[in-house]
């Protein structure tokens, strides 16, 4: 990547909906370029995919649960993480390294909720124990801040 590509992904960071043509003209370049850099960076792999950003709030919930797992000695994780994956709510599984081996993250209405969600992954397969922690953030997959902290790192990347 050079300073090109770095102030065009700063930019797309800045606001996704930004045309190709909007983003030629702040950086610079004609609207050709930036969709032929677009679509290296997608091939690269630098950009995955777009996606939306939901504030949860919206849709009835109060923040998010999240649940640290702990699995039985020589459990099979895998196993444990595939019926958590299809646990009502559960929007994000993953396996971690520290005290606990398994992350999962959940938006939560109130505490029958967490309740009700702590019961279903207490019957997943190798489990041990969870801890539970709570927030009331509701962006969903990540906050606005985590953009704009990602596009100054690309405009500093682009100056150096």
């Amino acid at each position: 990547m050079d300073k090109l590509d770095y102030l065009i992904l700063s930019e797309l960071l800045k606001d996704p909906t930004l045309s190709f043509v909007e983003i030629a003209k702040k950086v610079g370049t004609s609207s050709y370029t930036v969709r032929r850099r677009y679509e290296g960076m997608k091939k690269e792999g630098t950009i995955h995919r777009c996606i939306v950003s939901i504030d949860l709030s919206k849709l009835g919930y109060q923040g998010k649960a999240f649940l640290l797992i702990t699995v039985t000695p020589n459990g099979d994780k895998s196993k444990t993480i595939s019926y958590l994956k299809n646990i009502r709510n559960i929007i994000v599984v993953t396996e971690i390294i520290g005290p606990y081996g398994i992350l999962a993250i959940a938006p939560i209405t109130d505490l029958n909720s967490i309740q009700t969600l702590v019961q279903e992954a207490r019957k997943a397969p190798n489990f041990q124990r969870v801890t539970i922690a709570c927030i009331d953030d509701t962006n969903f997959p990540i906050g606005p801040n985590f953009s704009t902290i990602l596009s100054q790192k690309s405009c500093s990347l682009a100056t150096t």
